[in-house]
């Protein structure tokens, strides 16, 4: 009883972050997070391309790199609604960026790592962990 209590916490904690991850910086959740995105991205975007480029960006070079997941040197819709928010919990445990808990990463439980990577890949994804909070419902 004691472990599932100390799941819960864990899984609650982590789902909390997912929220905030959900949620534009208004705190409205979903569209109009999209539409803010969409803003973002035609502000960024000064050559309507539909990719913002190295040009383009007016942020810090290592966050570009972070953010270009296919290395092409621009960054795509897809790649921009991908990339990692600051202050979730998964991503405070995700030390390499790759949008994934590894089992290196891991500090808990190993048997709770177990549990939470649902398909045994030796890794936990976000949509892992929103699985798991759906079926505790």
């Amino acid at each position: 009883m004691k472990r599932f209590m100390n799941v819960a916490i864990f899984v609650l904690a982590l789902s909390f972050g997912v929220a905030v991850f959900a949620q534009d910086p208004q705190g409205q959740p979903g569209g109009a997070g999209r539409r803010n995105r969409e803003k973002r991205m035609k502000q960024l975007d000064v050559n309507n391309d539909g990719a913002i480029s190295r040009d383009e960006w007016k942020g810090k070079s290592e966050v570009f790199d972070r953010i270009d997941k296919n290395r092409d040197g621009s960054l795509s819709r897809d790649e921009l609604s991908g990339a990692p928010r600051p202050g979730s919990r998964v991503n405070q445990m995700d030390t390499n960026k790759d949008n994934q808990i590894s089992r290196d990463e891991w500090k808990g439980n190993p048997r709770r790592f177990g549990r939470l990577d649902v398909n045994s890949d030796g890794v936990i994804t976000k949509e892992e962990l929103r699985s798991v909070r759906r079926n505790r419902r």
